[in-house]
């Protein structure tokens, strides 16, 4: 089960429990710092177990050189320790992908986070942030029972949306709605036979006869349609939405929209393709897989160049990242922008360091970028590099009010992390 003390006052307050979050919080905890995680739901893993997006893009290069190391192997070592481990190269894009079970995900964060000797705080909301001359000093928390205040020495935004960055007004970049990365519904279909027909060639023909026989044009045919471990259910990214996430309105009707088009993806394949007779719709989300809100502005910025040249920058590096640019910026569509001779570039310290708060830092999709770069080092492998490193960071902050990146490096590396 979570560790919990009681305690109000923290060397590292993380606030989400993403793969970014968990890995900063196990990694500042096992630096010696004293660690709260605060998530907002009753689980850990963030979009991976929030939204079923159950595969972990960003372990592997194009070439299937392993780039992520550290805290993110200990969890790959956890899958296999359960006969779980699940490594699959898609044909049409190169990319490598470790695929999830939802309840082992959760439970193994559950476990490494209390063997660690995190406090986490569940179901629990950050809606303030109270700023001094040292920066941030304390977050207001709500949950069920009313509201608390975490004091913290150093913070680690890991929330995906920004939120930290939102409240304690620290510098950050949110693009125009519509250059942002669209959102998806998962959607995970049981009762489909293992030889059962899934190219996107005959999806696209099962969508073409649906919409002439229903008038509903779906669209999409072309993104992941995966078979997961343990459930063989099929996990398939098709039914997008391209909307302002921070708008509420706008979300809600999303994600009435994506459910809908859910069941009209399910009943064209039914329909028309072999083997998907009895298939019936286990689950949505539970609610849509965000790619993009606010993102930190750092003390640099990682741009579509370090990436399309494979920048390496041994000095300041802090994680590497060997995923291409995954462009989701037009709804139904995805592009990609390799990488050069499809292998990895470093991310640097001052990426994941704020700007003008001395003693915040962020991971995961947070990671100071351009809108190019930001389309490679958001995925979820990656998240566990950047995380550790920030947590790390916070940690060493905490004890003596700077960061030495030597230091930093050497703390990695003595984590098992790549730098």
């Amino acid at each position: 089960m979570p560790h919990t003390s009681g305690r109000t006052a923290y060397d590292v307050v993380v606030i989400g429990g993403g793969a970014a979050g968990v890995a900063a919080a196990v990694s500042a905890a096992r630096d010696g710092a004293t660690v709260c995680l605060v998530e907002k739901y009753g689980f850990l893993g963030g979009a991976a177990t929030n939204s079923s997006v159950l595969s972990y893009c960003g372990f592997f290069d194009q070439q299937g050189e392993q780039v992520v190391y550290g805290f993110g192997e200990e969890f790959l070592e956890e899958l296999r320790g359960y006969d779980l481990y699940r490594r699959e190269t898609y044909s049409n894009s190169g990319n490598t992908v470790i695929l999830l079970d939802l309840e082992a995900t959760k439970l193994i964060l559950d476990k490494l986070t209390a063997n660690a000797g995190v406090d986490v705080l569940f179901h629990s909301t950050l809606h303030a942030a109270k700023r001094g001359p040292g920066g941030i000093e304390s977050v207001m928390l709500s949950h069920r029972g009313g509201d608390l205040e975490i004091v913290g020495k150093t913070f680690v935004d890991c929330s995906g949306d920004g939120a930290l960055l939102a409240a304690a007004d620290a510098a950050h970049h949110l693009s125009p709605p519509d250059q942002r990365q669209a959102s998806t519904l998962v959607m995970r279909v049981g009762g489909v036979t293992e030889d059962a027909e899934t190219s996107p060639e005959a999806m696209d023909r099962a969508l073409a006869a649906y919409a002439l026989r229903t008038g509903v044009e779906l669209g999409r045919s072309n993104s992941t349609c995966v078979r997961l471990p343990l459930s063989r259910e099929l996990m398939l990214l098709l039914a997008d939405e391209h909307i302002d996430v921070l708008d509420v309105q706008a979300l809600s009707e999303a994600e009435r929209r994506a459910r809908t088009r859910c069941h009209d993806y399910l009943n064209a394949f039914v329909s028309c393709l072999p083997g998907w007779e009895q298939a019936y719709l286990a689950a949505t989300g539970p609610q849509l897989g965000i790619r993009e809100a606010r993102r930190l502005m750092g003390q640099e910025t990682v741009r579509a160049e370090d990436v399309s040249g494979a920048r390496r920058r041994p000095e300041d590096a802090v994680a590497r990242c060997g995923w291409p640019m995954e462009d989701h910026a037009v709804a139904g569509s995805t592009s990609y922008h390799r990488i050069a001779g499809q292998s990895w570039y470093h991310i640097p310290y001052g990426a994941l360091a704020s700007s003008d708060v001395e003693n915040l830092w962020a991971a995961g999709r947070l990671v100071s970028s351009d809108n190019r770069a930001f389309a490679s080092l958001r995925v979820m492998g990656t998240a566990f590099a950047t995380g550790q490193a920030a947590g790390l960071a916070a940690a060493l902050y905490a004890k003596q009010d700077s960061v030495d990146i030597a230091v930093l490096q050497q703390a990695l590396v003595g984590q098992g992390a790549l730098v």
